[in-house]
């Protein structure tokens, strides 16, 4: 079994750069120690800025509440990533990793931002298969991948592990893979068999919804690929040479601990607030980021995205320990908005989904209340014209309907 490995820096994934070592001890809790001659290297960064800052002494990574170990596990794989590894292991009769460490090492190393892994400071990270055009997604892998996700030791053949393979470093339950498209890298996301509405549409819908609405997006575009929607959106952790840029979500960030009883965590630091007041003493652009996190908090109140977990929000690091704010992503309304609040506070009530619940500590955002409310006005008027958005961009009648109990504006 291993326990421990080499850490790298694949900014240039040709040329990856090993930046410390991360081992595990007999409890599971883990350690991490920069390599000496790469804290005094030119361009030397933390990986994070708060809780593994750059420093020649050997660092405690302790496992959090959710199994994962910080800023690393944001590159590995989670759900659809570890089922996916798993039937591609087991059908080459292979045994699945034993613990956190073997994980990262079997990474094809498409997973979120730079970091990748190997056994040793020798032996570069293997950054796995070249991902396919977007032109190979077909019905053949569609029915494929409802499958597997019904069945985790469905067979897959070398053409469905060469298509499917980049996405199991990807995190979250969605079934996706990674495919170029004129040079650049996009996430191509499927609908599953279990899905209650169009899930694919549903979501490009929405980005356009966020876009109109003011917020940051990446490119994205909506394929059919034998009747099935397919979303696709372009990486935003990857820059137009095919270079990588480091990620770190609001989720290793805060390193949030379980919630109290009385789940006061939610109006301090489990919150969007909390993302706010954390990124700001290393990010260039710290109040506009401030007022964009805001106006992406109201846009989820209004939309019904109760799924705005602290892993779906991020930030990019332009230079060695300087941040920006991510491009918004997993943003879609969720059927249970009508009765369940956000996944992270909101306010003085914590993770009520209600905009006088967001005035209440607009402060934290570096916002006035007139400016708040000016914020909430526009995204309102954006989102009251959210049928006529879902229906131009193909939507059904019938899960527009089925969204209209979890889409209120009015909130």
């Amino acid at each position: 079994m291993n326990n421990s490995c080499t850490v790298f820096d694949c900014r240039d994934p040709y040329n990856p750069v090993p930046v410390g070592s991360f081992g595990l001890d007999d409890i599971g809790n883990g350690h991490f120690a920069y390599g000496r001659f790469y804290v005094d290297k030119e361009g030397a960064f933390a990986l994070d800025p708060i809780h593994l800052k750059l420093s020649k002494e050997r660092q405690e990574v302790p496992r959090q509440a959710d199994g994962s170990y910080g800023v690393l596990s944001d590159a590995g794989p989670n759900a659809w990533g570890v089922k996916l590894t798993a039937s591609i292991l087991k059908g080459n009769n292979q045994p699945l990793p034993a613990n956190p460490i073997e994980w990262f090492l079997h990474s094809w190393h498409y997973g979120s931002g730079c970091i990748g892994f190997s056994q040793h400071h020798t032996q570069k990270p293997n950054l796995g298969v070249i991902a396919n055009r977007r032109e190979d997604l077909s019905a053949k892998l569609q029915s494929t991948i409802d499958q597997l996700t019904i069945d985790p030791d469905t067979s897959l053949t070398d053409a469905d592990i060469r298509l499917l393979a980049p996405g199991s470093s990807l995190g979250g339950v969605r079934p996706k893979t990674v495919v170029m498209s004129e040079g650049l890298e996009y996430i191509a996301k499927f609908s599953r068999p279990d899905d209650v509405f169009d899930v694919p549409s549903v979501e490009y819908a929405t980005m356009r919804l966020a876009h109109k609405a003011g917020i940051s997006t990446p490119d994205f575009e909506l394929l059919n690929i034998a009747n099935r929607s397919v979303f696709l959106i372009e990486r935003f952790d990857r820059t137009k040479e095919g270079g990588r840029k480091h990620y770190i979500s609001a989720h290793s960030l805060l390193a949030p601990s379980g919630l109290s009883i009385d789940k006061r965590e939610l109006v301090t630091s489990f919150s969007y607030a909390g993302i706010a007041e954390a990124m700001r003493p290393f990010n260039i652009r710290g109040q506009l980021d401030s007022h964009q996190l805001y106006r992406r908090m109201i846009f989820n109140i209004f939309i019904g995205n109760v799924d705005d977990h602290l892993r779906n929000h991020a930030l990019l690091m332009e230079s060695p320990s300087r941040y920006v704010l991510s491009p918004a992503f997993d943003v879609i309304p969720h059927s249970a908005a009508s009765t369940a609040p956000q996944s992270i506070g909101v306010g003085a009530q914590g993770a009520a989904s209600t905009t006088a619940n967001a005035l209440s500590q607009c402060g934290r955002f570096l916002l006035k209340r007139d400016e708040a409310t000016a914020i909430i006005e526009e995204v309102r008027a954006v989102t009251a014209c959210w049928q006529q958005e879902f229906s131009d961009s193909g939507v059904t009648k019938r899960d527009i309907h089925l969204l209209s109990s979890c889409i209120d504006f009015q909130r």
